[in-house]
């Protein structure tokens, strides 16, 4: 069973700058902000969302707790070449993002797996775009 979407949650002070990342390090891809049901809930996808930004105020003196938990998130997106992985990488970086992982076959994980890695430069999550078919380069 494939998953239908799914929800992370933001800062809401770092809101459009998660925002910014996603669509500029994505877009390629067709990745877009494509709705917001209300002012602190956003939706991407290509065509109908699956990926959801969700806000929250962290309580005082919990800010710090909060960060270190987002930057264990990790949320992979497929691409359908190898080449959209590398773009992938460039714009993420170009972004501000850094690097962690450059892009490359990852042939522990199943033969065909070539993949890039991220730290986005908002949360700290790590980010990854995959190809599954690699054949080699």
């Amino acid at each position: 069973m494939p998953l239908d979407h799914i929800s992370i949650l933001v800062p809401i002070s770092k809101l459009e700058d998660m925002i910014t990342f996603l669509t500029t390090s994505l877009g390629h891809l067709g990745f877009k902000e494509l709705m917001r049901p209300i002012p602190t809930v956003v939706g991407f996808g290509e065509q109908q969302p699956y990926f959801w930004i969700s806000t929250f105020e962290p309580k005082p003196g919990t800010e710090e707790v909060a960060a270190d938990l987002l930057k264990k998130n990790h949320f992979a997106f497929t691409a359908q070449t190898i080449e959209e992985v590398r773009q992938f990488h460039v714009a993420a970086l170009n972004a501000g993002a850094t690097c962690n992982g450059e892009p490359g076959p990852r042939d522990h994980y199943h033969s065909g797996y070539y993949g890039a890695f991220v730290h986005d430069p908002v949360l700290g999550a790590n980010f990854e775009v995959v190809c599954h078919t690699h054949k080699g380069d």
